[in-house]
C-alpha cells in the first residue's frame, strides 16, 4: 500500500486550482496529521477554509506522540512537525510539502519529499491538466506562491513545456 502524507500547502493550493480530487487520481488515499486538519480549517484571513472530510481520500491520522514528534517541534510549526513525525512512523512513500524548512527537514530524516510544483508536473504527466504555466500563474498571482525564475523555467522544462 502506498503511504502519501501531506502538510498544509500542498492542499491550499489544489484546492485554490479547484483541484483537490487529484492527489486522490494520483496517490489514492492522502493521510493529513490533526494540526494540518485544522490549518486547514482555520486559515489565515487571506485563505479559504477547507475541510478534509469535504474529502473521503483525505484521511486525518496523528502520529504517535514520540521523542521524534518533540524534536521537529522544536524546529517546525505543528503542521510540519506532525506530518514528518507521520511520514516517518508509516515509512511514507512521500511527504507533501513545500515549506523550505519543512522539505529541508524532511530530506535529512530520509524522507521522499514532493511539492505542488512536482505535483503539478505528475498531473500533466498522467494528462490531468493540459499545462502547468496557467497553473502557477494563478499560484503565483492569487496566493502569493513563490517561485524563483530558475525553478520555474525548470518545473516547465520537465512538465514539457
Amino acid at each position: 500500500m502506498t503511504v502519501i502524507v501531506s502538510d498544509t500547502s500542498p492542499i491550499r493550493a489544489l484546492h485554490h486550482l479547484g483541484q483537490v480530487a487529484w492527489l486522490n487520481q494520483l496517490f489514492g488515499d492522502v493521510l493529513v496529521p490533526p494540526a494540518v486538519a485544522d490549518e486547514l480549517s482555520n486559515p489565515a484571513p487571506r485563505y479559504a477554509s477547507i475541510y478534509v472530510n469535504d474529502y473521503a481520500f483525505l484521511l486525518v491520522r496523528a502520529p504517535s506522540i514520540s521523542p521524534r514528534l518533540a524534536e521537529l517541534l522544536a524546529e517546525l510549526d505543528v503542521g510540519e512537525a506532525e506530518a514528518l513525525a507521520l511520514a516517518e512512523e508509516l515509512n511514507a512513500q512521500a511527504v507533501l510539502i513545500d515549506e523550505s524548512d519543512g522539505r529541508r527537514v524532511a530530506q535529512r530524516m530520509g524522507l521522499p519529499v514532493l511539492g505542488t510544483v512536482g505535483i503539478l508536473i505528475k498531473c500533466k504527466a498522467a494528462s490531468l491538466c493540459p499545462a502547468i504555466a496557467p497553473l502557477l500563474d494563478q499560484l503565483e498571482h492569487d496566493l502569493g506562491f513563490y517561485l524563483s525564475a530558475d525553478f520555474r523555467a525548470l518545473a516547465l522544462k520537465l512538465a514539457g513545456e
